[in-house]
């Protein structure tokens, strides 16, 4: 079990820490603007000393009938490698894949989390937890949780044909990922993005993780009270929380975040 008030700070390959939320913020508002992102503030929290926004990029494809996809990173502010992933992505990526995509990201959910390196907000809340869920009732919905449940209307659209959320586990040095699918097993969607998160790293064990079981490093359709689970509740085709194993160095998670990233978008229309 992860103590939820430790605080996971580690240097970046470009200087800086793991944490520096201006760092971050910054360049990926320029990045996402190079590439034609429209933003949209979703809300603020309000903590003691500043006040965060919690933002919404979209870009629309060339088409009208192309994939709707939303990416969400930084619900937990200790999983680093997230929303510095996306960074590296849209500052890799080529204009061209997003014609194909409607592409939508949720940048940094918990933004109060992130700048410390504490798993929670700075309210003690998970802001992966209490989504409403006809198959699960876990926790109360954190400030970031009821911000993104009352903007319902805009993005189950923007997701209608996968989510893909962005995670880390700083406890363990393997990868798995939980992923959703409206079929009896996990199919070419989940072993794409396990795929690319195998390049990186070796593969979590067949047994428990999280009290969840798993095999072939996927925990699948195990439904709780998260956002990607939500969102499959809420019509989703199909959707995935990945993680990147916190006890490998950083630089080669956020490549490995990057990665996963690239399949879901580029290889969309193949699902």
């Amino acid at each position: 079990m992860i103590d939820t008030n430790t605080l996971w700070v580690w240097p970046r390959a470009e200087g800086g820490l793991s944490t520096d939320l201006t760092a971050l913020q910054t360049a990926l508002a320029d990045a996402s603007r190079a590439l034609g992102f429209s933003r949209q503030e979703l809300g603020r929290v309000v903590c003691p000393d500043a006040e965060m926004s919690i933002d919404f990029l979209t870009r629309p494809a060339a088409r009208p009938d192309a994939p709707r996809l939303l990416l969400a990173t930084g619900f937990h502010g200790e999983e680093s490698a997230g929303p510095w992933g996306l960074l590296r992505l849209l500052q890799q990526l080529d204009p061209q894949a997003l014609e194909q995509v409607h592409l939508s990201l949720l940048p940094l959910v918990n933004p109060s989390g992130f700048r410390v390196g504490r798993r929670f907000n700075d309210w003690g809340e998970n802001p992966n937890r209490g989504y409403p869920s006809s198959r699960c009732l876990d926790g109360t919905p954190s400030r970031e949780a009821r911000l993104l449940i009352a903007h319902a209307a805009l993005l189950v659209p923007a997701g209608a044909d996968g989510v893909l959320c962005c995670h880390e586990d700083v406890g363990l040095s393997e990868a798995y990922l939980y992923s959703f699918e409206r079929s009896e097993q996990a199919g070419a969607f989940s072993q794409r993005l396990l795929a690319a998160n195998l390049a990186h790293f070796a593969m979590h064990p067949d047994g428990l993780v999280d009290d969840c079981p798993i095999r072939g490093g996927i925990v699948f359709n195990h439904y709780d009270a998260s956002f990607e689970a939500w969102m499959m509740e809420q019509g989703a085709a199909r959707a995935a929380c990945v993680e990147t194993p916190g006890q490998q160095p950083l630089e080669r998670r956020i490549l490995a975040q990057a990665a996963m990233m690239r399949v879901f978008i580029e290889q969309a229309d193949k699902a």
